[in-house]
């Protein structure tokens, strides 16, 4: 029977992917590419926790000279972007059954510690986040992490993740899970596979 249900964050919690939120600066087409390509890749020292994103920032040498205040937005990406507001309540659904609720994410630091303190996770029971562990999906370890601190039965979790070689590994170590597609289909296909595994939510 399924207890406990476990979130990805980004394009699964949180809308879309950490670039989204060059569509709000005040930049032009060529500059967003830009910005794009050397700040909004190779995240893993980030994911990881082996740097601060005004580290990645100087380390990504940007090559043309930014405003302070859209250099600020760029860092400080995480408060700008959006939610899967849909996904949210359906999370406080879950709450309401009587699951238990967890975060297991790769991301960084800053962006981990804000969107703790928000009040829409203050009912989320556990985070595990590469950023504390030195270790990113789909490395076996982090999911084992998971399972050991919050002492969960792999076999009572289900995990929801927008990429398939992330479940797959979950799969392996017997948690089952769902690769949500929420851009196609929202948060429908999810639904009808919580039916199908007899995970209970309201009408």
């Amino acid at each position: 029977m399924i207890k406990n249900i476990v979130f990805d964050l980004g394009n699964v919690i949180l809308k879309g992917f950490p670039a989204d939120v060059l569509n709000i600066i005040d930049l032009n087409d060529d500059e967003r590419k830009i910005v794009k390509e050397k700040f909004f890749s190779n995240w893993n020292k980030l994911d990881m926790g082996n740097e601060s994103l005004q580290e990645h920032y100087l380390r990504s040498k940007i090559p043309i000279s930014l405003r302070q205040e859209s250099t600020q937005k760029i860092i400080d990406y995480y408060k700008y972007r959006e939610f899967n507001t849909d996904l949210i309540k359906l999370i406080q659904e879950l709450k309401r059954e009587k699951y238990n609720v967890y975060i297991l994410s790769n991301n960084n630091s800053e962006a981990s510690e804000y969107l703790r303190k928000l009040q829409l996770f203050e009912s989320i029971d556990g985070w595990v986040v590469s950023c504390d562990y030195h270790i990113i999906k789909p490395d076996k370890k982090i999911y084992e992490i998971l399972f050991e601190k919050y002492n969960l039965n792999p076999n009572e979790c289900y995990f929801i993740d927008d990429k398939k070689i992330n479940i797959e590994v979950g799969k392996s170590l017997g948690m089952n899970g769902y690769v949500i597609n929420y851009e196609k289909d929202g948060i429908n296909g999810l639904i009808q596979e919580f039916y199908k595994n007899n995970i209970i939510i309201e009408d």
